[in-house]
């Protein structure tokens, strides 16, 4: 299988001391823990019933899409699995010896076929290359060894070990980016795997009741990747290519690619999307996009056909943050005036945050109340941690009474969902005791 650009870079990556991205067990208890793929919310205007192909799916398209299609797995715990570079290469020299059998009568497989076949070899060949150079040392090293030379008055020392290690990279940049570029070429070819499957698909049909779309973002510490489910509630389907596009709040767009050679039938098929990471100012393994808020998969396959346009941002996506908030908690209390010799400390709260490991970027807002009077403000954080807590001060002046009761929210952009809850002010303990959510 061609994990492109995926398993390529993740075993280049290996190479060159880049941090590779490890999914973390949260993603995976989500992915295991959600109610199966989600429900049939989608409307569609297709036709009831497809009108199976009266072309025959080429042989040779199966061997090809089967090694440029990206994975899905009826077992999430299965996409988690690390590939060392000697793995990634085996996949390779067997693909390039299938890709070179391929002989069609249909011009777009020849021509996919070559640009693919041409592009692993270049790949084959890079790899080769970096791991047969001498690599550079890390960050932590090179630092370390110019500051003993320095200490040491070997100045002189410091500078070659420099040098060296700019030439080892260098070395490792030369092959990387002719590497690169022969990614992007895979990618581009997966990208005509649907043109090719609609020629020799059913037509398109209604959803409705057959296949369940499910998309869900990473978010907080539910780790770095996205994921797809897609459920299969109707009859075994066979030599399945399923295009999945992904509109971002800013508008861009990914698409991505998937061959199922079988799908059966009441089977929940699992896909994992990647941010990507920076390599020489360009970003590999991405392939998803920032803040989904639209999904369009279109399957094809002789027997059936279907088009799925999904909406994530505002219910979806509110429904799984708050199934991630589930077991959010906050243990606060009043913080009083008090004079200080230098600066004083200004009225306002201290909360600690329990429940689940990691907050992404949130805005909390605080209302103090006591009578008629009410004074409000809000603090926004990049990040909060379980077990932290985060002093709220008031402006200098800013409330002037000892509120009875503070009314505290926690909202994340890109989400209506709020965390909210009433707390009263215990008037000799200043601790806080919730009123109701």
């Amino acid at each position: 299988m061609l994990r492109t650009p995926g398993g390529i870079s993740c075993a280049m990556k290996r190479i060159i001391c880049v941090n590779q991205i490890v999914a973390s067990a949260c993603v995976l208890l989500l992915a295991l823990t959600l109610s199966g793929c989600g429900s049939d919310t989608t409307v569609s205007k297709l036709p009831r019933y497809s009108t199976p192909s009266s072309k025959p799916l080429p042989e040779e398209y199966r061997v090809l899409a089967k090694h440029l299609g990206m994975s899905m797995k009826s077992d999430p715990a299965q996409l988690q699995k690390k590939r060392e570079t000697s793995e990634v290469m085996a996949d390779l020299q067997t693909a390039l010896l299938d890709l070179r059998e391929i002989k069609s009568n249909d011009k777009e497989i020849m021509y996919v076929s070559a640009q693919v076949r041409d592009a692993v070899t270049v790949v084959l060949e890079r790899l080769d290359n970096l791991n047969s150079l001498p690599k550079p040392p890390d960050e932590g090293t090179l630092f370390v060894g110019s500051f003993v030379d320095g200490f040491f008055g070997n100045f002189a020392g410091g500078y070659h070990r420099g040098l060296d290690a700019e030439a080892k990279q260098n070395a490792l940049n030369s092959e990387m980016q002719p590497l690169l570029a022969a990614i992007d070429r895979i990618d581009a070819a997966q990208k005509m795997l649907p043109k090719i499957a609609e020629k020799y698909s059913a037509t398109l049909s209604d959803s409705t009741g057959l296949i369940i779309a499910d998309f869900n973002e990473s978010w907080g510490d539910s780790g770095p990747d996205d994921w797809i489910a897609l459920q299969n509630l109707g009859e075994t389907l066979e030599d399945c290519t399923i295009l999945v596009e992904l509109t971002g709040a800013n508008g861009e767009v990914r698409k991505n690619v998937h061959f199922l050679k079988t799908w059966p039938e009441s089977t929940c098929m699992w896909g994992r999307y990647q941010g990507g990471e920076k390599i020489l100012g360009k970003t590999v393994d991405r392939t998803t996009v920032v803040y989904v808020k639209e999904m369009k998969v279109t399957i094809y396959s002789p027997q059936f056909a279907t088009r799925i346009d999904y909406t994530y941002k505002g219910a979806e996506k509110d429904k799984d943050v708050a199934y991630r908030c589930e077991k959010l908690t906050f243990q606060g209390a009043y913080q009083p005036y008090e004079a200080g010799v230098i600066w004083d400390t200004q009225r306002g709260a201290q909360f600690t945050m329990n429940g689940v490991e990691f907050l992404p970027k949130c805005r909390v807002d605080l209302t103090f109340r006591k009578g008629d009077q009410a004074k409000i403000w809000y603090w926004d954080y990049d990040s909060w941690t379980k077990g932290e807590t985060k002093t709220f001060d008031t402006p200098a002046g800013g409330l002037e009474f000892k509120p009875d009761t503070i009314d505290f929210e926690v909202s994340f952009p890109h989400t209506n969902y709020k965390h909210k809850a009433i707390l009263k002010v215990d008037q000799e303990s200043n601790k806080l005791v919730k009123i109701q959510d």
